[in-house]
């Protein structure tokens, strides 16, 4: 199904489309992402900011610092505290949407696993998806991936 998706957090105080297709999905393994999510991963779809809208709610934002010492800023219900997107404080194009937030979550499947290094050892690898022990060192290609999927 072509965009646009829906989207929502848990209490529905905050709905959300993105208007544009995904550039690309990733699960990512890093000791930060398996804290905030609780998890043993957590999932980012890379979207370009200009194709999120806001339908209704109101965001608090709350700034984060990746391993990487990047900082960035997640806009979280007030309400629920669902987590919906994260963007660079550095001005950017893109934005880092968690797909469990869209209505066809179950559409989207991750083309690569990053940080594998820190992923937990009962975690079950998908076959045929790309693994890095960090992450590839041209990012383009994830993108790549996503495209040849």
């Amino acid at each position: 199904m072509p965009a646009p998706y829906s989207g929502n957090c848990l209490c529905n105080q905050i709905k959300f489309r993105l208007n544009a297709e995904p550039i690309t999905v990733v699960a990512c393994h890093c000791t930060n992402c398996q804290r905030r999510s609780g998890g043993a991963l957590q999932l980012s779809m890379y979207v370009f900011r200009d194709s999120l809208e806001v339908i209704a709610g109101v965001f608090s934002i709350v700034t984060t610092t990746a391993e990487d010492g990047q900082e960035y800023r997640n806009n979280i219900c007030a309400s629920c505290q669902t987590r919906l997107w994260s963007e660079s404080v550095t001005p950017s194009p893109y934005a880092d949407l968690r797909p469990s937030t869209l209505e066809l979550a179950k559409t989207f499947n991750p083309v690569a696993h990053v940080f594998v290094r820190s992923a937990l050892p009962w975690f079950v690898f998908p076959d045929g998806v790309a693994r890095y022990e960090t992450k590839p060192d041209d990012p383009l290609e994830m993108v790549r991936l996503w495209q040849g999927k």
